[in-house]
């Protein structure tokens, strides 16, 4: 019995020690699937607000799905590239911040500029999305698997 137990405590450390602690203002606090396994896959839109500098937020969500259409889908690739299907047809590269609590898609388009967003929650089948505008408005995009 004690031999048994050894070996759960044995897997149970090493359970620990291979998670990735959380960085997400919005969790999840522990996870066995690292940060980019958490990131790549087809994701749809669940909500959108928007707050503008000073303001307070509204639901555009609707607005949003309207203009990138019903099929619109955002797969984010493990080979670091990522792609938009829908009325916006986008594709191009991503990769994370310095400390993974950003990620940042370059479109591959001449002249199109890279857009940064802060992460507030990253589990297996949801992530959310926080830019901030240099005006200072707010826009959190919340998205599903």
């Amino acid at each position: 019995m004690k031999h048994l137990k050894f070996i759960i405590a044995i897997l149970f450390a090493g359970a620990l020690v291979t998670t990735s602690c959380s960085k997400y203002e919005d969790g999840p606090k522990l996870s066995l699937l690292t940060k980019k396994s958490r990131l790549c896959g087809d994701w749809k839109i669940q909500s959108v607000s928007y707050t503008p500098n000073g303001g307070s937020e509204t639901d555009i969500t609707s607005f949003v799905n309207s203009a990138v259409g019903s099929a619109y889908e955002f797969q984010i690739e493990k080979d670091g590239n990522y792609k938009q299907t829908g009325n916006v047809n986008e594709s191009g590269t991503w990769k994370f911040g310095e400390d993974k609590d950003d990620v940042t898609f370059t479109p591959s388009t001449a002249g199109s500029t890279a857009d940064t967003y802060r992460i507030l929650r990253l589990k297996s089948k949801e992530l959310w999305l926080k830019e901030t505008a240099t005006d200072g408005s707010i826009t959190i995009t919340k998205l599903k698997q």
